[in-house]
């Protein structure tokens, strides 16, 4: 019976952010309105995650089901935990990926992080902006915005070059990082 339940898991995981995915917004990464514009974090991204969610999923089932047979060794429930794990996780960072979002006024940013709630940082109130060290993995450099006790991350996959225009403090930006 575990057996079962964990194969539905890892099958109803990635078809149910399939269909989030699917008809979920226009794939558009910017949006500009005549008050604010928002950043997301970009559709192929979070496409590619659910890719691998469906993938993993239907490899997790299909070698589970051939180990239930007697074809591999591996006992299934030890296939299907994997699999069904993997795809727990996977699902929750799409999640979270999925929510971040910045929101940039004329007077203030508005940061949704990966989790927690959104954070407000007025442009005149920041005291220091720091760029991160470039990652390995993306090739961008994160920023870090600090205004007060308020602290907030600029994830690099977004277009910080238009945010950096919005906000117009190049007088407390650091080089933090590597340079260029």
């Amino acid at each position: 019976m575990g057996v079962v339940f964990l194969g539905i898991i890892a099958v109803a995981l990635p078809v149910a952010a399939f269909a989030i995915e699917w008809s979920g917004d226009t794939g558009l990464s910017e949006r500009h309105h005549s008050h604010h514009d928002t950043y997301f974090v970009p559709r192929s991204l979070t496409t590619s995650l659910v890719l691998m969610m469906l993938f993993a999923g239907t490899l997790g089932v299909v070698v589970g089901w051939l180990c239930s047979v007697g074809v591999f060794a591996a006992s299934p429930l030890v296939v299907f935990s994997f699999f069904c794990t993997f795809v727990a996780v996977s699902f929750a960072m799409w999640l979270a990926i999925r929510r971040y979002c910045v929101v940039t006024y004329a007077d203030r940013l508005r940061v949704t992080p990966f989790v927690g709630a959104p954070k407000t940082v007025m442009y005149a109130e920041i005291d220091r902006m720091v760029w991160q060290q470039r990652s390995a993995t993306t090739g961008y450099r994160n920023l870090r915005i600090y205004a007060g006790q308020t602290e907030v991350f600029l994830w690099g996959i977004i277009d910080l070059e238009q945010i950096l225009g919005r906000i117009d403090r190049f007088d407390v930006l650091e080089a933090g990082g590597d340079a260029a």
